[in-house]
């Protein structure tokens, strides 16, 4: 499906915007600190109920205002789909599908896929495990109902574990917990090991055809870090779960001392070799741009084929952070039949033809 309105009130520094367009690419242009990347952040906003900026989801309604509102229309081979997001204050967030409220937040985001490219995502192989995770799961969650309810309740129960740590709870008060975090922690661990390996099989080629033959791995290590094997790479949940349940009580002491839990799948990692080499020690900034491209483009088909439709892209000012080669790889993914919004605060990094079928949308700030 393809986003044909986006409006927005009181979102960020916008009172009142809305935008219409029946193109395939449609380019916000703007200077710094206009808003560009505000709309980004409402579409992500209304279609997955995630925001790559990862807020204090109050702050984005509108200094003074009662509430936010980001509304939607998308079209495609079923009837148009309109979705309303509503943010008060204090951060408490609703729905509305086709004029009907919707409680559960994947009930109300199953609609429109999105994939987010951003410069912090060229920081994916050197930046913090929990940014690779977190990828990871944002995919994971459009893709899988099942899966976006399995990473909402482990991190639930790993909350009220780490609490009881904290205040150094008694083993009995901790056991249903531990019993918890392996049922749940072990589903979590199979369903993002999956993920990874279709995720690797779509990357691979395409980072070795742009870094001229260099070879990728990827694997995902998990709580006993690089010298894993056994049960961490399982994708039998039983097995997993006898791992989980024997890594508990060997790391109990560890977990009391510290306060906090150290087993299970938040403390996996998406860890990329790029020929012999550990990518976070030994990668040039350009096989990390590369890595980071890769990756994205791997987003984009396999959400096309678990899904059968092609995601939304939302690109916030990456142009001016790749070269010249990159920026053209970047330019054919988009060339491809697959709805693009881009920020930039210039066109000269596109090419006419990429132009002449973009609509190009000046941003000078929020207004009425």
């Amino acid at each position: 499906m393809r986003i044909t309105r986006i409006e927005l009130r009181d979102f960020r520094n916008y009172r009142s915007w809305k935008l219409e367009t029946q193109h395939a690419l449609t380019i916000l242009i703007g200077p710094n600190a206009a808003g560009k990347t505000n709309v980004l952040e409402a579409i992500e906003s209304v279609s997955t109920g995630r925001s790559f900026r990862s807020p204090n989801w109050g702050d984005v309604v509108r200094w003074g205002a009662d509430q936010a509102v980001v509304s939607t229309t998308a079209e495609g081979k079923r009837t148009p789909v309109h979705a309303e997001l509503t943010v008060t204050p204090d951060g408490r967030r609703s729905w509305r599908v086709d004029s009907q409220a919707r409680r559960r937040v994947h009930d109300a985001t199953r609609f429109v896929p999105v994939v987010v490219f951003t410069p912090e995502d060229l920081m994916l192989v050197r930046g913090p495990a929990e940014r690779r995770r977190s990828g990871v799961d944002g995919l994971g969650d459009q893709l899988s109902a099942t899966y976006a309810t399995l990473r909402r309740e482990y991190a639930r129960v790993l909350r009220q574990k780490n609490a009881l740590l904290k205040s150094e709870s008694p083993d009995a008060t901790l056991g249903p917990w531990n019993e918890q975090i392996i049922r749940l922690g072990a589903r979590l661990h199979v369903h993002r090991r999956r993920l990874v390996r279709r995720l690797t099989a779509a990357a691979v080629p395409v980072y070795e055809g742009l870094a001229c033959g260099e070879t990728l791995t990827v694997e995902m290590r998990g709580t006993r870090g690089p010298h894993e094997g056994g049960w961490e790479s399982e994708e039998d949940i039983s097995v997993v779960e006898n791992g989980l349940r024997e890594e508990l009580a060997r790391r109990r002491e560890d977990e009391r001392a510290r306060g906090v839990s150290l087993v299970g799948p938040h403390r996996d990692d998406v860890v990329f070799t790029i020929g012999e080499h550990d990518a976070r020690s030994f990668a040039s900034q350009g096989q990390q741009r590369t890595l980071a491209l890769a990756w994205k483009w791997a987003e984009v088909t396999v959400v096309r084929e678990v899904l059968g439709t092609e995601p939304v892209l939302l690109l916030d000012d990456v142009m001016s952070e790749l070269d010249a080669s990159r920026r053209e790889a970047l330019a054919d993914l988009v060339s491809k039949d697959i709805q693009t919004f881009i920020t930039t605060t210039t066109t000269s990094y596109f090419d006419e033809s990429l132009l002449e079928r973009a609509k190009i949308v000046p941003v000078g700030g929020g207004c009425s």
